[in-house]
């Protein structure tokens, strides 16, 4: 019995040519897909936009801020009885009264 440590020799490529070429092919076919895929994509995205975006407002919805304009505008201050009393109470923005009512708690 004879005890060799087998030995590991490294094989070269024996078709470099056609390895490089099929390795350049291959990555020239994915960067093409990978164009074509975005071209289509942003293609797709610009005719939706397109067909969805609406230049004017609809009518209902003008005529209803116009209507909410003026309703605000007469909401400044109003008068309510309460129990035969005159209470006078002001509105303000929501956004105002979280501001004053944080201030209070602090």
């Amino acid at each position: 019995m004879s005890s060799e440590a087998p030995t590991t020799q490294q094989l070269d490529d024996p078709e470099m040519g056609a390895t490089w070429f099929y390795s350049f092919v291959g990555i020239i076919i994915f960067v093409s897909f990978c164009l074509a895929v975005s071209v289509l994509y942003f293609g797709v995205e610009r005719n939706f936009e397109e067909e969805r975006v609406i230049d004017k407002r609809p009518v209902l919805s003008t005529e209803l801020r116009s209507q909410q304009k003026e309703l605000l505008a007469q909401y400044g201050t109003y008068a309510e009885e309460v129990d035969e009393k005159k209470v006078d109470r002001v509105r303000i923005p929501i956004e105002r009264a979280k501001e004053i009512m944080s201030a209070q708690g602090k």
